[in-house]
């Protein structure tokens, strides 16, 4: 299944990206309002089959390839908040980060693909969440001395029991325009670092995921690249 991805995704990428880059340049010389309308409809559509695209290739891509280093998770953490901000100020929502230690915790990790799991996560939290006065929570702390917890809670609409059993099977999705593989890319991520996700969730209460992750062996070696992870997502 993964070659398969792998094959379909590189064969869909090439044109794809062509597609996406002429209708870029003709939406940029129309000077008609009417064609506007329909180029920024076929943009928003294409961009969505390259998120597709690009979830296929994660899938596909093994552990093996995967580039482990010791990486300061709260530094992690507190970019990928910093950048998820903008869009919880645009939906009039509260984004806050709240780490429960003052000390350096650090994890031996793909620090890019641990970024994209708590990115699709805290997307995840911002999309059940539509009240104002309602809070996003990220929190990180300190397990014990082998381990670290990594926790999302958002006061959104929930999950059903009966769908919270099937979250992260491939293609199913709660999302009216999802593909059923955000959930289950996270899972084979956090999977692949030896650690464990667990999603609990109330109807009209909200939802809390909890990240547990091992920590790196020797912290004094943490990565300076940390910092990078973020922008390689951009």
């Amino acid at each position: 299944m993964g070659e398969l991805a792998a094959g379909v995704a590189h064969e869909i990428r090439n044109p794809l990206t062509s597609i996406i880059g002429f209708a870029q340049i003709i939406k940029e010389s129309s000077i008609d309002e009417a064609t506007d309308k329909y180029l920024e409809i076929m943009l928003n559509e294409l961009n969505r089959i390259s998120t597709i695209v690009n979830e296929f290739m994660c899938i596909s891509k093994p552990k093996e390839s995967m580039e482990f280093r010791n990486t300061d998770i709260k530094a992690l953490v507190s970019r990928v908040i910093e950048f998820m901000k903008p869009q919880a100020s645009l939906k009039g929502l509260n984004l806050i980060e709240f780490i429960n230690s003052d000390s350096i915790i650090t994890a031996h990790c793909d620090p890019n693909h641990l970024t994209q799991v708590l990115m699709n996560l805290i997307q995840n939290a911002l999309e059940a969440t539509t009240e104002s006065t309602q809070k996003i929570v990220v929190s990180l702390k300190n397990v014990n001395k082998d381990s670290l917890l990594i926790k999302i809670t958002d006061q959104g609409s929930g999950i059903s029991p009966e769908r919270q059993k099937r979250l992260f099977e491939p293609f199913y999705t709660t999302k009216e325009k999802g593909t059923g593989l955000g959930l289950m890319m996270c899972k084979r991520i956090i999977e692949n670092h030896n650690g464990t996700i667990e999603i609990n969730s109330q109807l009209g209460k909200g939802t809390t995921v909890r990240i547990i992750l091992p920590k790196a062996v020797n912290p004094l070696q943490s990565s300076s690249k940390t910092g990078l992870a973020v922008q390689r997502q951009l």
